[in-house]
């Protein structure tokens, strides 16, 4: 089954994790985290959503983000090219080394927030790196307790989450992390790999996500087909033609996966726009949504919606 598209609307509030190639490190020193944090801050003016909590921990990343008017993909689209573009250059390598896309659950806000809070906090602990979450240095734990004056840290707002006033707030926010664990964020209910939520919540945030981000109607198998060239290289002639193998065939299938997603075009119909057999088509796609939940190829399906939303090539939503 394939994965979920994002759920993205304004006031969203997400869990995001971001992890290094093979567990590998994302951060080598403090000053990969300090300039991770640094371009936060700047994306953060940029695109004006909130930090409410954060965790870097060596080889992965943890972040709690209520987004404004931006959606987050644009929010870490920019963060995470940004901030590798960087490291490469300061460590003179070459290529991504964040695993696949970053993943994201849509939180429901009054009841699994203080949950994600203490989950978040507590990596450090878990991995044996320090006893006590504030003697860790690279989480937002310290901002709460009032030990650390971070600027792009959104503490008023994380606070409001959590009691009627500051001081009940934190009161509760040291209550949650130097207590019992009663919560287990990661045995909370989920909706699929998408909502930390309950069905009503969940249901309710679908609604405004597709407001958020409308259907594309009359998105034509032409439109997709020239926008699946421009990303891979293969003309659009090739792929209608009766030519064969990997590429060709791998680039037919993102068309019938991307036209489905987007518009709901049947698969048989753009078999026959392809001049294929819709079997041939559905194989495909099958493998790929398979892939998808490995978290392989969404770069390039990602850079084919772009290129389908994007105002220079004249399709209108």
């Amino acid at each position: 089954m394939a994965r979920p598209p994002r759920l993205e609307f304004p006031g969203a509030l997400y869990h995001v994790t971001a992890r290094g190639n093979d567990r590998g490190a994302v951060f080598r020193d403090d000053r990969d985290r300090k300039e991770y944090l640094d371009r936060i801050e700047g994306y953060r003016a940029k695109f004006r959503f909130q930090l409410l909590a954060f965790c870097l921990m060596t080889n992965h990343v943890h972040l709690a983000i209520r987004t404004g008017d931006e959606p987050l993909s644009r929010i870490m689209a920019g963060l995470q090219s940004s901030f590798t573009q960087w490291f490469n250059r300061r460590h003179g390598r070459v290529g991504h080394f964040f695993q696949g896309r970053y993943k994201a659950f849509l939180v429901q806000h009054d009841r699994y927030f203080a949950a994600l809070l203490r989950y978040i906090h507590m990596n450090p602990v878990r991995a044996r790196i320090v006893e006590r979450p504030d003697d860790y240095r690279w989480s937002s734990d310290r901002s709460f307790r009032g030990r650390a004056r971070l600027s792009f840290h959104d503490r008023n707002a994380a606070f409001a989450l959590l009691g009627p006033t500051r001081q009940a707030s934190s009161r509760a926010y040291i209550a949650l992390m130097d207590g019992v664990d009663t919560l287990d964020y990661e045995r909370l209910k989920g909706i699929g790999q998408v909502v930390k939520g309950d069905e009503e919540f969940a249901l309710d945030r679908m609604r405004r996500s597709e407001r958020f981000q409308p259907a594309l109607r009359g998105l034509s198998e032409d439109r997709v087909l020239a926008a699946v060239a421009n990303v891979t290289g293969i003309s659009v002639e090739t792929l209608r033609s009766r030519a064969r193998g990997g590429p060709i065939a791998e680039a037919r299938c993102l068309a019938g996966y991307v036209g489905r997603r987007l518009a709901g075009i049947p698969l048989g119909r753009m078999a026959r726009h392809l001049g294929r057999e819709e079997s041939y088509l559905l194989k495909n796609v099958s493998t790929l949504s398979q892939a998808l939940d490995r978290n392989q190829q969404s770069d390039v399906i990602d850079a084919i919606i772009r290129e389908i939303r994007s105002p220079k090539s004249g399709f209108l939503d």
